[in-house]
């Protein structure tokens, strides 16, 4: 079973597949569909004639004609309307039935593009979840695929070259759906409640037998203070005011998760340290959130500048990080 992201020019692959996201008339209006459309020419044109009308979700293949590849996979995604769950649906089932057509012909490659990510404008957010979550899937029914997804930005420039395929391999090992977190937070829930003296005895004395690690504040003003941090230098990254960072450092508010991160990427904090900052603020990195696998992935590889990180984001339409200068 093999999972990469990549950056690339999905019609120079030398896979058996690659999949066109177009409309329902093959008409090579814009973007991948029409590169392919201008590399494949007229016979492309004559054989997606002879197809019947694309309905959203299914999936139509082609010779690959000029292409490296066997074969051209066509798929019509949805419109970004309303965040209405059959959108999502639907958007899957374009890599479903794609990765279903390339197998009964005999691929045991396919490429896609981030479908309906710019002309059917879905967030790229939801669009990266969406084929994540389908990919996946895909590969518990057919483990002998390669399933390549391509991405393309002026960002990647300055990531590692293996930054795509690690954060792929990362999402394998960790990425749960949704109810499988549901049912991680209510098995704990229900360790931290069943503290038999607590309940039979619950008084203060009880209470102060409980041992404490140190809070959030406590861990900020450890690393201002190991760091030798300026107040004027936290005040400028995260964009926030004077009186909101005293707060955070007496204990009188807690910090939002996308400040906790800001405060773990300005201070290069690994990953370990990431994830104690996070749950002494209350939170953890949550594996069904891409923003947070992103997040976790760059903490992990040590890529730390803002103006990467921020780049990033921005291309991937990711919630922004306090301070933000997109």
């Amino acid at each position: 079973m093999a999972f990469k992201i990549v950056q690339a020019d999905i019609t120079s692959l030398s896979v058996d597949a690659i999949v066109n996201p177009t409309d329902r008339h093959y008409s090579g209006g814009g973007g991948v569909d029409y590169l392919i459309h201008q590399m494949c020419g007229e016979q492309l044109r004559e054989s997606t004639d002879a197809l019947p009308y694309l309905h959203l979700g299914e999936a139509k293949a082609t010779e690959g004609f000029a292409l490296p590849c066997k074969f051209i996979i066509h798929t019509s995604g949805p419109k970004w309307y309303d965040s209405h769950r059959l959108e999502i649906e639907i958007l899957g089932s374009c890599y479903r039935n794609s990765v279903q057509l390339a197998h009964s012909l005999g691929c045991r490659s396919i490429a896609f593009p981030l479908i309906s990510s710019k002309g059917k404008f879905f967030p790229k957010e939801v669009a990266l979840k969406t084929a994540i979550d389908a990919i996946l899937e895909c590969l518990l029914e057919y483990p002998d695929m390669e399933i390549i997804l391509t991405v393309y930005g002026k960002w990647i420039e300055n990531l590692p070259k293996d930054f795509f395929s690690s954060l792929a391999e990362q999402i394998q090992e960790v990425y749960e759906p949704d109810w499988q977190q549901q049912i991680v937070a209510e098995q704990s829930a229900a360790e931290i409640f069943s503290i038999d003296n607590l309940i039979s005895h619950p008084t203060q004395a009880q209470l102060d037998k409980i041992p404490v690690d140190e809070t959030f504040a406590q861990m900020l003003n450890r690393l201002i203070e190991e760091n030798k941090t300026k107040t004027n230098d936290i005040l400028d990254q995260l964009c926030i005011s004077g009186a909101a960072l005293s707060k955070l450092r007496n204990g009188k508010n807690n910090p939002s998760k996308m400040t906790a991160f800001a405060l773990a990427f300005f201070f290069h904090l690994s990953l370990e340290d990431t994830k104690e900052l996070l749950m002494k603020a209350g939170f953890a990195i949550n594996t069904s959130s891409v923003q947070d696998i992103v997040f976790s992935r760059l903490i992990a590889e040590g890529i730390y500048d803002r103006y990467v990180i921020d780049d990033l984001l921005y291309d991937l339409d990711l919630e922004p990080l306090p301070g933000a200068t997109n």
